[in-house]
């Protein structure tokens, strides 16, 4: 164990033990010198627990260590550690969020939209390790990579501020060409890192392609993780006029539209790709459900060592706090 002192100068306080046991002597032959003077102490001596040869001794050890740790721990005492720490693989996150109408839906506050990109923006913000750049692409009928991969997490919360206070309502939802979006971000890429993909959505998917980007998913051996956000209730979309005015969606007839949230194409695309579908019914989830996803990818891939001192004044105080308080019992 490789022991080293912050403060040596403090050892010229072990001065202190020579005038201890002065004390203590001169204690001892005065107590002894008045149990003498005293005829009655001679017959009750063997009664006492204060009389005894051992019981001095014990004042006098006590209070030898208990000096002798407080002086141990004035020294600022430090101990070398070793640790053996995991390495973690670094990875890459890719981020698919629903844009569509339906995520207006007010089933979990603000909205399902509005929840997911806070929460996004959230775990970005306190992001894992082994996290190195985050992608962003934003989907509704068609699908647009917002950005591409980038160590740079600021640039990544603004452009979801940016979709967030976006007015325009995108009508369809088409998740195919989200997963196709998604394996462009990673063919543009030059650094062959290992990739997450995750996918948020209320699960209504409108598009053609989603089969066929699920299999490339599967081909090139990327796992795609689902979040589903929503309640089990059907709900009505808020769209906003150009006057500011809300009303709910309507269809070319005037009927109210409501929406439902549906998680079996999330969970056929997890199931098909390896991934982990998660559901968030409340918005509550979502941070969790993030960090497992993440989480579920997660590779030790080696093992480094460090060493550190660490300060131990700590035992000489509560060694010298226990031999006081044997050294009031005794007294």
């Amino acid at each position: 164990m490789d022991l080293r002192f912050l403060e040596v100068e403090s050892l010229r306080w072990w001065q202190i033990l020579p005038v201890v046991v002065a004390c203590w002597t001169v204690r001892f032959w005065y107590v002894r010198a008045v149990r003498r003077r005293a005829a009655s102490q001679v017959r009750f001596a063997r009664l006492s627990r204060r009389s005894g040869a051992v019981r001095e001794i014990g004042v006098l050890l006590a209070t030898l260590v208990a000096a002798g740790a407080l002086v141990f721990a004035l020294m600022r005492p430090q101990v070398l550690r070793a640790q053996r720490e995991p390495e973690i693989e670094q990875q890459d996150l890719v981020v698919m969020l629903d844009r569509s109408a339906s995520m207006r839906a007010r089933d979990i506050a603000p909205s399902r939209f509005g929840r997911a990109t806070a929460e996004i923006r959230n775990f970005l913000l306190h992001k894992p390790e082994g996290i190195q750049r985050v992608a962003l692409v934003g989907f509704a009928d068609s699908s647009l990579v917002l950005s591409y991969l980038t160590a740079d997490v600021e640039s990544v919360a603004f452009y979801l501020d940016w979709i967030a206070d976006d007015p325009h309502v995108f009508l369809g939802t088409d998740i195919g060409a989200a997963l196709k979006s998604g394996l462009e971000v990673d063919r543009r890429d030059t650094r062959k890192t290992h990739k997450i993909f995750l996918l948020v959505s209320d699960g209504e998917d409108y598009g053609e392609q989603l089969q066929r980007q699920v299999l490339a998913y599967r081909a090139a051996g990327y796992h795609v993780h689902t979040i589903g956000i929503g309640s089990d209730q059907g709900v009505t979309v808020p769209v906003v006029d150009e006057q500011g005015r809300e009303s709910p969606l309507r269809d070319e007839d005037g009927r109210i539209l409501r929406t439902r949230f549906s998680e079996s194409t999330l969970r056929q695309i997890a199931a098909a790709t390896g991934g982990r579908y998660l559901r968030s019914r409340t918005g509550n989830e979502l941070v969790g459900a993030i960090a497992d996803a993440v989480n579920a990818e997660r590779k030790i891939v080696g093992y480094r060592t460090t060493t550190e001192y660490r300060d131990v004044y700590q035992a000489g105080l509560a060694v010298a706090a226990a031999a006081a308080g044997l050294l009031w019992l005794l007294l």
